[in-house]
């Protein structure tokens, strides 16, 4: 374990992973234009989950790589990548279920989503003894992703699936418990026993 540790804050690795995350991010709010055009300003920051989620992981990557670290970004980070991640694997699978795959390239993008979305989830486990987030931040962190699940579910803001619209209630409600889980999950992997890891 300590070997694989040590691999993964190499800077070579993190420099990799930080870009790797950069494009995610960039193609990620390329893909959400059309949304953001026709929505109003002050929403902006709450539409693009995913590629909010991998723009904080790009941040504290970076923050890594030259000596420095914000828990706050961190605890944002971790669990929004497994939120976000989790939740776009499930809402594709679903759209496949709902329309087949008849349409190959339909398909392709879904696949090409779960894989990438799966991706984010795993690097935020992967990462997570590297993190050093406390409680106080987890607690910032909640506020952030309830508020952001408010504005989605209740104000309407969700990411388009068309094909799931008439299920929106019930995404919404596993949204919640996902929420609730993500924040367990950083609790007990990260705040309740933070190491201070150095970047090598």
């Amino acid at each position: 374990m300590q070997g694989i540790l040590t691999l993964l804050r190499h800077k070579a690795v993190l420099w990799i992973v930080g870009l790797i995350n950069l494009a995610g991010t960039l193609y990620g709010y390329y893909w959400y234009e059309p949304q953001l055009a026709t929505s109003k300003w002050y929403y902006y920051p709450f539409i693009p989950d995913s590629p909010t989620a991998s723009l904080f992981f790009t941040i504290i990557v970076f923050l890594w790589i030259f000596g420095r670290r914000s828990r706050l970004f961190e605890a944002l980070a971790f669990v929004t990548l497994i939120k976000y991640g989790v939740w776009a694997v499930v809402m594709n699978a679903l759209m496949l279920n709902q329309l087949g795959t008849g349409d190959s390239f339909l398909t392709a993008m879904a696949l090409m989503l779960m894989v990438s979305h799966g991706a984010m989830a795993f690097q935020a486990l992967l990462y997570s003894p590297l993190m050093t987030f406390r409680v106080k931040e987890l607690v910032l962190v909640a506020i952030w992703v309830i508020h952001n699940d408010v504005v989605d579910y209740v104000l309407g803001q969700w990411p388009r699936y068309p094909a799931l619209a008439e299920h929106i209630q019930w995404i919404g409600y596993g949204s919640f418990w996902l929420t609730g889980l993500c924040l367990l999950m950083g609790y007990l992997l990260v705040a309740r026993d933070s190491i201070d890891n150095k970047i090598t």
